[in-house]
């Protein structure tokens, strides 16, 4: 569970505003696209939680912009989940530029289990075991 996943992309046009940066929502895209490529990495994807009859929900985001992003800026986004129990899994987010490793963009993530009722669930045994054989 101590090991971070990298990330890497470009910024696409479609991510940014008329001022020239990354809308500030649009940074959970981003975010998104790295922890569903942490997932698939581990060995457990978001298909096989669908399967399984549920879900991750986010519970709790706490985002704090540092820089802004801008079109084509090459970005790393670094993902490590630093916390599992039972029911639910904090992650940490970051992102950097990819050229000279500053960072930009900082996430705190909390993520529950729910089924397709929106009731909480245990997480899947087989996730638990990928993250910690792979996360």
């Amino acid at each position: 569970m101590n090991k971070t996943h990298i990330f890497t992309m470009k910024i696409p046009l479609y991510e940014v505003d008329i001022g020239g940066g990354v809308y500030h929502g649009n940074y959970y895209h981003l975010f998104e696209l790295a922890r569903e490529s942490m997932f698939e990495d581990i060995g457990f994807t978001y298909s096989e939680m669908m399967d399984c009859g549920n879900h991750l929900a986010v519970a709790e985001a706490r985002c704090t912009y540092r820089k802004p992003l801008r079109y084509n800026e090459a970005i790393t986004i670094s993902s490590k989940i630093i916390q599992i129990s039972s029911r639910s899994l904090k992650i940490d987010q970051e992102i950097r530029n990819k050229n000279n490793e500053e960072l930009t963009t900082v996430l705190h993530l909390h993520l529950v289990c729910i089924n397709h009722e929106g009731r909480a669930a245990i997480l899947p045994q087989k996730l638990k075991e990928a993250i910690e054989l792979r996360g």
